[in-house]
């Protein structure tokens, strides 16, 4: 049988976990005053970098803590693009069933049903497209449902990049980080043993 966990309300941080939490949070603030420096730049074009779907990619990233860094770039990418490219696809289905003759309650009832089951029933045979990520971005690309497909491109470019620069910076420094603690620990204990080797 499976044990209980005890709720736990105030919890004491592995070793070593702040460290590696203010290093993420540094390189995402870096970015944040890279992204409003750039901002006319990264907003002017017909396709645009924008801000929600590039900085919400590494919050979910961290969000999977039952990954590797390696799943979590993977998952978030492509589980982002389907949930994005879902959400599309509902509007465009919708338009196209009022233009049959149905109304709108029932035409968004009928894709939404579509669209969530695809979300649910395929997670299990494709994990990697079919996930939280993309229910995540299906529903906030639908917030504004008239700049679903419009911002299409311009959500998918900004999820890839978010993935690239956030998540895939994120990945290296922290492995940097985490085996410059082990070199250290490996150092530390070959000084403890040749101190010890010394005394005998």
């Amino acid at each position: 049988m499976n044990e209980k966990k005890k709720l736990t309300i105030i919890s004491k941080p592995p070793k070593g976990k702040m460290a590696g939490l203010l290093i993420v949070f540094a390189w995402i603030i870096l970015w944040n005053i890279i992204y409003q420096a750039c901002h006319d730049i990264l907003t002017s074009g017909s396709i645009q970098v924008i801000n929600w779907s590039f900085f919400i990619s590494v919050t979910i990233f961290f969000m999977q803590e039952e990954l590797t860094y390696k799943e979590r770039f993977w998952h978030t990418l492509c589980g982002g693009a389907v949930g994005l490219l879902i959400a599309a696809g509902v509007v465009k289905g919708c338009v196209a069933l009022m233009g049959a003759g149905l109304e709108h309650f029932p035409a968004i009832c009928i894709m939404l049903v579509i669209a969530i089951a695809a979300l649910i029933l395929l997670h299990p045979y494709l994990p990697m497209f079919f996930n939280n990520v993309g229910f995540c971005y299906f529903i906030i690309s639908l917030i504004n449902s008239k700049e679903t497909i419009s911002s299409l491109p311009s959500n998918l470019l900004s999820l890839l990049l978010g993935s690239i620069i956030l998540n895939l910076g994120c990945s290296a420094l922290l492995t940097l980080y985490i085996n410059n603690k082990k070199k250290k620990a490996i150092a530390a204990a070959a000084k403890e043993k040749e101190a010890a080797a010394a005394t005998e």
